[in-house]
């Protein structure tokens, strides 16, 4: 009897410092960013401040990790200079960042809006391009150039103020057709400001995933996972509202399918 007590505590003992030895990290987890990551529009809002959603993608990430902690201090409308109070949630305890941010540097609410008015009232050609190119030089392009260093900052700063921290930078959803054909009255674009806006989306997504590469962090590239999910889709399959969204969200900006895709492509990244 005594020697089989004994042989039932040292098996405990064993599997209690296995166990203690594969047990996994505590997850502590902030989430950073604008409103691609703060999801103004989909049910529920638990932050009017900032029309934050708590169906955002952060949240779905949150749950699906059990993190230990969870700090979210996503805001819509956020910048990379908005990020200064986003980094007071950092600490050297955080093992996990999310951070959506550069659209707004780069003015993207302003761009698809002056593409909307000029595609109102000249829907064939591409005015929006000629508009943004009239001197020369793209403007855009020189927007994306401005931004780069200022997200790279930003990645930096995450690293020195969260140093054990792995830090994923998410990229945006797609939100033009591939075969630049629109699906008007949803949106307002010209077929060959279409075009435009599909190229420059791209070059913000390869800015914003060499930024990483040279900054220390992953990159999520939701560009081609959303390819067959753009603003024309049907209502169902599109992760994009246009102009007139008929799932709840903010014109051009995801929906809840949205929220969801992104967050499967971080958790993707995430346990990588």
């Amino acid at each position: 009897m005594y020697r089989a007590r004994v042989l039932i505590a040292t098996v405990a003992t064993v599997l209690a410092l296995c166990g203690a030895r594969t047990a996994p990290h505590p997850v502590r987890y902030v989430a950073l960013g604008d409103s691609a990551a703060a999801a103004p529009g989909v049910p529920d809002l638990v932050d009017a401040r900032c029309v934050r959603s708590n169906h955002n993608y952060p949240s779905l990430v949150a749950a699906r990790l059990h993190a230990a902690s969870f700090t979210d201090v996503t805001c819509s409308g956020a910048t990379t200079s908005d990020l200064g109070g986003q980094f007071r949630a950092l600490s050297k305890r955080t093992t996990l960042v999310t951070v959506s941010i550069g659209a707004n540097d780069v003015g993207v609410t302003g761009i698809v809006t002056k593409c909307t008015v000029l595609g109102l009232f000249h829907p064939d050609g591409a005015y929006c391009r000629a508009a943004y190119t009239r001197t020369g030089t793209d403007e855009l392009d020189e927007r994306l150039h401005t931004t780069q260093p200022k997200v790279a900052d930003a990645l930096r700063t995450i690293h020195r103020l969260a140093p054990h921290a792995r830090v994923l930078l998410v990229g945006y959803l797609r939100l033009t057709p591939l075969d630049h054909h629109g699906c008007r009255p949803r949106e307002l674009f010209s077929d060959g400001d279409l075009a435009y806006l599909d190229d420059f989306e791209k070059k913000m997504n390869t800015m914003l995933s060499r930024t990483a590469q040279a900054n220390g962090a992953v990159f999520v590239d939701n560009h081609p996972a959303s390819a067959q999910h753009d603003i024309c889709r049907p209502t169902g399959t599109r992760w994009t509202e246009a102009l007139i969204p008929s799932s709840p969200t903010v014109p051009f900006h995801p929906n809840a399918l949205g929220e969801h895709a992104m967050a499967e492509q971080a958790l993707a990244a995430a346990n990588r």
